[in-house]
């Protein structure tokens, strides 16, 4: 497909465009993905970013790619991979930064906000981009620290076009020099980003964080406005200073819904309940993807009941699926001896 055919002259976004990528096949609930993130902040500012199935796509703003993935060529020539996952996918992951890089620039795009695909946007993002404008922020990542270790994540950031190109420029240079990288995957190894021993592109954001110090909002921050875009709903703890009651079956913060959209409950205040309002929740991993539907913003009491149903179905479908996966290595590793 002419990619010129799939991308508009102009981008009629109203406030800032919201990109997702999806490069090849796609993700099972990549569409209700998308409706989410229009249903909060306007089908005029979501935005796929994708290189096929544009008839599958046909009812979203698409964006073709294709023309921009030469853009990774420099980047691929430099490439190391040590990472537990495929090259493909870690590849990819890279990948990303260099295409929409590429894209900003041809369509003169000066901030934007990207979303991993397996977020879903449960509020509008205005008063967190004009909460960076006003403060001069060039962007934002999340990331925390313990004793002198750290991660940071881009799952869920906002980038000026100067940011995203300053850090394509580090992720390079830092491959290039020998005895960076080298240091970069002694230090990846001995567990020092929080024991993620997989050389990624969210440790190479890590450090150009700590390493150029740019000026960027670190969105856990954001729950002393009473503001939280979620890190990893496995996990009770985000970043910053809350913890949050997670549901006693599928292990993930429990969310409760108000006519304003999804709360979650700060550990502690069982007495005196607190809840603070989500604006984001990252369901990370193959088990917990299938919980997305559970959480989507429903027209009809009928619609949530059906929702939640089919999460709950896929959910136990593709726990059942790794627990025959469990039992086949048990037996080939018995077998084996």
């Amino acid at each position: 497909m002419n990619p010129e055919k799939t991308i508009p002259p102009r981008l009629n976004y109203t406030t800032l465009p919201i990109f997702f990528v999806q490069r090849g096949e796609p993700g099972l609930f990549i569409k209700k993905v998308l409706k989410q993130a229009e249903l909060s902040n306007g089908k005029e500012n979501v935005y796929l970013l994708t290189d096929a199935n544009f008839d599958y796509y046909k009812e979203f703003n698409c964006i073709d790619i294709s023309k921009y993935i030469p853009a990774t060529a420099e980047f691929g020539k430099l490439y190391k991979h040590h990472s537990a996952n495929t090259p493909f996918f870690e590849k990819v992951c890279f990948d990303r930064w260099f295409i929409i890089n590429a894209l900003i620039k041809d369509l003169n795009i000066n901030y934007f906000f990207h979303a991993d695909n397996d977020v879903l946007l449960l509020a509008g993002l205005n008063p967190v981009y004009e909460y960076l404008l006003e403060g001069n922020y060039n962007g934002s990542t999340m990331y925390f620290e313990h004793n002198g270790d750290s991660v940071t994540s881009g799952h869920s950031s906002f980038w000026s076009s100067k940011l995203l190109d300053a850090f394509c420029t580090f992720v390079c240079k830092k491959y290039v020099s020998e005895a960076e990288f080298s240091k970069l995957l002694k230090d990846t190894l001995a567990g020092k980003f929080l024991d993620n021993k997989n050389v990624s592109d969210m440790i190479l954001l890590d450090l150009f964080r700590t390493e150029t110090k740019p000026n960027v909002l670190n969105l856990f921050s954001l729950e002393e406005r009473n503001i939280v875009l979620d890190f990893n709903i496995n996990v009770a703890y985000n970043g910053y200073k809350h913890s949050f009651i997670r549901h006693s079956f599928f292990k993930i913060k429990k969310m409760k819904r108000y006519k304003d959209g999804l709360y979650g409950q700060v550990t502690g205040s069982e007495t005196n309940a607190v809840y603070v309002k989500f604006y984001s929740l990252h369901f990370q991993g193959y088990l917990t993807k299938s919980l997305i539907p559970i959480y989507l913003t429903s027209k009809s009491s009928i619609e949530q009941a059906a929702n939640y149903l089919s999460g709950v179905f896929v959910y136990f479908v593709r726990k059942m699926r790794l627990f025959k996966n469990h039992i086949k290595g048990k037996m080939k590793a018995y077998l084996a001896k």
